[in-house]
């Protein structure tokens, strides 16, 4: 073989090796960022908004050559992040460590009212409280509504406060109802709980996975001009 042959050759070689790292690199990207977006996508459906919005794609190349390659999908956040993101794709039983009871703070304790929003009182900050056992056997923790006036609209309103936040946004019937009541429960306290499955990380990994020689040959394919 002649010397102009194997140059022919050597250059060959050198160029389909760097095109197969140019399509598995875009591989990985295209199985990566498909991996990352189908977690969101699932994560919102099942109603974990912050949990979406934590996913990465990082695509490293590998130190011996291009099939070393990896694409790394992860979570941003800490120990905490990690170990809901686990309890929603596995399900979990969450049990109190430190006292009898896990204490749920209900809309009535949350900003705005919302489920996710951030919790107002503890115990420990709340005058007049008592707790009930309800019908499911767990125990609700109530607190004494106190009764306020204001003027609106130039008519004079009740208004019904837990401590200092206002409960049922000063609407006329709501307020009426909490204040006939005369307590509001600000806490449900129960033994355990349990966090079903809700994510479906691990199948959607095996499918991009799967996909990936299919990712592979098209970017290589598409490099090649084909």
């Amino acid at each position: 073989m002649s010397a102009a042959i194997k140059g022919d050759l050597r250059k060959f070689v050198a160029d389909e090796w760097r095109q197969a790292g140019r399509a598995i690199r875009a591989g990985l990207r295209e199985g990566g960022r498909g991996l990352r977006d189908g977690i969101v996508a699932d994560a919102r459906g099942a109603g974990l908004g912050k949990l979406a919005k934590v996913w990465r794609v990082r695509v490293y190349g590998g130190r011996r050559g291009p099939w070393e390659s990896t694409a790394f999908i992860y979570p941003r956040g800490g120990e905490r992040t990690r170990g809901a993101l686990w309890a929603f794709e596995h399900g979990a039983t969450i049990r109190s460590t430190g006292s009898r009871y896990l204490l749920i703070p209900t809309s009535f304790n949350r900003k705005g009212g919302k489920v996710n929003g951030k919790v107002l009182y503890q115990p420990g900050d709340l005058q007049g409280t008592f707790v009930q056992k309800s019908k499911d056997g767990s125990l609700l923790l109530f607190a004494k509504v106190g009764r306020a006036q204001a003027v609106v609209g130039g008519r004079v309103r009740d208004r019904a406060y837990v401590n200092d936040q206002l409960l049922g946004s000063g609407r006329v019937g709501r307020t009426k109802k909490i204040l006939e009541a005369g307590a509001v429960p600000m806490f449900v306290l129960v033994p355990q709980t349990r966090i079903n499955k809700r994510t479906n990380i691990s199948s959607l990994s095996r499918k991009w996975e799967a996909r990936l020689p299919e990712l592979i040959l098209k970017n290589w394919r598409v490099s090649d001009g084909a």
